[in-house]
């Protein structure tokens, strides 16, 4: 018995491709025979010359085994079921170890090519893979039964637990060839299989039961094994039908599971998916293809999935007369037969094409290359993938294909230019034809700043200026190669060609001057300023997600330098290992409590009385401390930002508790990402971890900034008005750096704000920032609020506030901040006072 993959590629080898990792396989599986071989050798002779005519007898008979199978499709590879335990066991019985290996491996390359024609990497590993089964069977054997009970219920024994053993290095062996060459998922569904779907168990009984039989027939009566092989050819008969009928069972059931994962779907990428997935698993195929017509005189839209790679959406641009599929187009379906591809070398050996009926006209659903346990595709399956595309059609239709291909899957819908995925085919194009006659170069922009816009003056007028951006850029560069809109305020431009490094960097240069030029946005004129980074091929790479990463390093290390246009240096990319690592150690970090909390005082400037304090995060790696400036915005990259709000909060709070056990009745103040805002359980959280403590929410003040709450104002302010209908007070943090309305201001459910430090620093002797703390003072007193002074530095600041009315102060001239033993020694021998209870506004249920 043995078990069969996907189909070889027809194409080169190469040691890094499948096949060569394939053909690696086979010779270590040779090498392991060999020696195994060689070490029985040293004890027996290999084989008398009255064996060497059982040896043919046997070979004979492993090759004929070939010609009578029977397949059972199991995912991408094939169970396949053949009479050759017969000539094993009996080879097991009769013959030295090297004479059934040499029996097995003659036959089998007889078989092979006479029966059911292999060839290359594909032949080579099947036969490597039954000498490994006979050597395999024979260790088994021989492990169990001893020579002279070959014949007996020992032997018969060691004869079943050989054969299922074999199975077993059979199935591993072939899944790993099928995870390498076609899918890497196929070792999670080896272990998550029905035991009953992997060994036939009774098709092996049986199989090892005749050759038991025949054995023991051949010793007492020779012309009765005729009868035996009459009998065999009856159960293989047995066997064939039993699986037709299974496999018809597994269609019928593939096509309802087909039908069930489309319905209802609405994205396009998923519905793509599972149509070419499903198609090509069930027909039994290599590679699946979907051809979309679009409207007017534009290209075919073409999606491909073979083997363990989905192509980027492309445009088609061969001429559709000379397609084999091209009747489909016309309504005709199309069963290639097998041949040689000749001088077409876009023929497949075999395929299936069936036309797909959708709005603006007719598509084509095909499928070629069939595996190796099908001898070719036949009107059945032809039948079988008209019922796959009917179904394919009517959830193509549903989700309104073409339209959505021309602006989701190849065009961003803002600017209307191409969008990554279109740019990354596009730039492989260009590497395939460029390398060798000049140099492929990446540009890559940045908008500075660009998020200021959008909160002062509306995601409208941001908009607007990311269209005429566009259209510049196209007007520009369009016929010098590709513009892209990448996402955000983040653009791309491709130039085909050029001659030198500095044309590229000349390119870049040009491409910053024309973003920085005034646009005009309604009544206002614009100017922005921009950051470009560039790489180019082959200097950087040939890989088309290579190059745009690099050209993205280089246009960050141009942000940070303020160069505005920066070619890639290697150096650049040495803080992106640290980044990715310092990522993974957060989320460690977070996990097992690796973090600390440190604590900066709060004081009432009148009389010096501790009122509360903040809450500050801070990491101590074995190599030195990292600035929370550096991990927090890491943290909301990769998602963290919930796990290390709730282990400030709980640490703060219990912090606090502790406080107030100790007779200090004192507040504590933890900052919110804009992220956490966001999260529809985060009044929860907070009201859980204050009863947990036994807190009132007066004790906790959560500190979010005005951009954070701009980010996303209705979900925000519903988060806000929960807090507050808590009893939690919300402070406004940064006060005078963001870009809401005093108008917004006023409406929120907030009981304090902070004047940044950026204003209380020199505010003595610096006029604007004594103005901008003035009118903050003002603004507070007015709503009702606290006011709490950040960065206080010197006596004169702290003297400034306190005569004019500031609520509380915080900064390194009160105190750094402390970690908790040393707060709670600091806060020794100094009073403590509440913040005074305010009249909470009511917020709307």
């Amino acid at each position: 018995m043995t078990s069969n993959g996907a189909d070889a590629p027809r194409a080169g080898l190469s040691w890094r491709a499948p096949d060569g990792r394939v053909l690696a396989i086979a010779v270590v599986l040779a090498v392991l025979v060999a020696t195994v071989q060689a070490l029985w050798a040293r004890d027996q002779a290999l084989f008398s010359p009255r064996e060497a005519v059982t040896l043919l007898v046997l070979a004979a008979l492993f090759a004929c085994a070939e010609r009578f199978v029977v397949v059972f499709p199991v995912r991408r590879g094939a169970h396949t079921i053949s009479l050759s335990e017969i000539p094993l066991v009996l080879s097991l019985i009769w013959c030295a170890p090297a004479a059934i290996v040499l029996a097995r491996i003659l036959g089998g390359v007889v078989g092979l090519l006479a029966f059911r024609h292999q060839r290359g990497v594909k032949l080579l590993f099947n036969v490597t893979l039954y000498a490994t089964e006979a050597t395999v069977a024979t260790a088994v054997f021989r492990l169990i039964a001893e020579p002279a009970q070959v014949l007996h219920p020992r032997g018969w024994l060691a004869a079943y637990v050989a054969m299922m053993v074999v199975d077993v290095v059979s199935i591993v062996l072939v899944t790993l060839v099928i995870s390498l060459h076609d899918d890497s998922q196929e070792w999670r569904r080896l272990v998550t299989a029905d035991i009953k779907e992997l060994v036939q168990v009774p098709m092996v009984t049986v199989t090892t039961t005749l050759a038991l039989i025949a054995a023991i027939v051949i010793r007492d009566q020779l012309l009765a094994s005729v009868l035996l092989a009459i009998l065999s050819y009856a159960i293989y008969q047995v066997f064939r039908r039993y699986a037709q009928q299974t496999q018809g069972h597994a269609q019928v059931e593939q096509l309802y599971d087909f039908t069930r994962s489309l319905d209802g779907s609405r994205d396009l990428d998923t519905v793509i998916d599972t149509v070419l997935s499903r198609v090509r698993d069930v027909t039994r195929a290599d590679t699946a293809e979907l051809v979309v017509p679009t409207f007017g005189d534009a290209a075919a839209l073409r999606f491909q999935l073979s083997a363990q790679h989905r192509l980027p959406t492309r445009q088609y641009n061969g001429c559709y007369p000379s397609a084999w599929w091209y009747p489909a187009l016309r309504g005709e379906p199309v069963l290639l037969p097998p041949g040689a591809p000749g001088d077409d070398k876009d023929r497949p050996v075999d395929g299936m094409a069936v036309p797909v009926a959708m709005d603006n006209g007719t598509g084509v659903l095909m499928v070629y290359d069939s595996l190796a346990d099908i001898p070719t595709f036949s009107g059945e399956h032809l039948r079988l993938l008209q019922a796959l595309a009917a179904h394919a059609a009517v959830a193509l239709t549903n989700i309104g294909l073409v339209d959505r291909l021309r602006h989701s899957s190849l065009h961003d819908a803002l600017t209307g230019l191409p969008n990554r995925r279109m740019l990354l085919t596009d730039l492989r194009d260009a590497i395939e034809s460029g390398i060798g006659s000049g140099i492929v170069g990446v540009l890559l922009l940045d908008i500075d700043r660009f998020k200021e816009i959008n909160d002062a003056l509306g995601h409208d007028v941001g908009d607007d200026l990311l269209r005429q951006v566009s259209q510049r850029l196209q007007a520009a560069f369009a016929d010098r190669g590709t513009v892209a809109r990448l996402g955000g305020d983040e653009f791309a431009v491709v130039i085909d060609r050029c001659d030198s490094p500095q044309d590229a960097l000349d390119a870049a240069e040009e491409l910053r001057r024309i973003v920085e030029q005034p646009v005009p946005v309604g009544d206002m004129t614009l100017t922005t300023q921009a950051s470009v980074g560039v790489s180019y091929a082959p200097d950087h790479g040939i890989e088309p997600d290579r190059l745009l990463q690099r050209a993205d390093v280089a246009m960050y290390a141009a942000k940070h330098a303020r160069a505005g246009v920066r070619a890639y240096q290697a150096q650049d990319d040495l803080n992106t290992p640290r980044r990715l690592t310092l990522m993974a150690e957060l989320r460690s970090a977070i996990e097992i409590g690796a973090l600390t909390v440190a604590y900066q005082p709060k004081i009432d400037p009148e009389d010096g009385r501790v009122l509360g304090a903040e809450a500050l995060a801070r990491w101590l790696r074995p190599d030195g401390p990292v600035p929370p400036d550096e991990f927090i915005p890491l943290a909301e990259r990769a998602g963290l930002i919930p796990a290390l709000t709730r282990f400030i909060l709980d640490t703060a709070l219990a912090a606090c508790a502790d406080w107030r056990r100790g007779g200090r009745d004192l507040s504590v103040a933890v900052n919110l990402s804009p992220q956490i805002l966001t999260e529809p359980g985060l009044a929860d959280d907070v009201s859980d971890a204050l009863r947990r403590y036994g807190l009132p929410p007066s004790a906790l003040t959560l500190e979010i900034t005005e951009n954070g709450v701009m980010e996303d104002p209705a979900r925000s302010v519903r988060t806000l008005e929960l807090l507050h209908a808590l009893g939690v007070k919300l402070s406004i943090d940064d006060f005078g750096t963001g870009h809401s309305s005093l108008g917004r201001l006023a409406e929120l459910p907030i009981h304090e704000m902070k004047i940044d430090k950026s204003f209380v620093r020199g505010l003595t002797t610096d006029q604007t920032r004594r103005a901008v703390t003035d009118a903050a003072l003002q603004l507070g007193r007015t709503l009702g609020l606290i006011v709490v002074a950040e960065g206080v530095e010197d006596e004169s600041e702290l003297e400034y506030l306190r005569v004019h009315g500031c609520s509380a102060i915080q900064g390194y001239y009160i105190s750094r901040p402390l970690p908790p033993e040393e707060f709670a020694d600091w806060l020794c021998g100094r009073p403590t006072a509440h913040l005074p209870e305010l009249e909470v506004r009511a917020a709307d249920a």
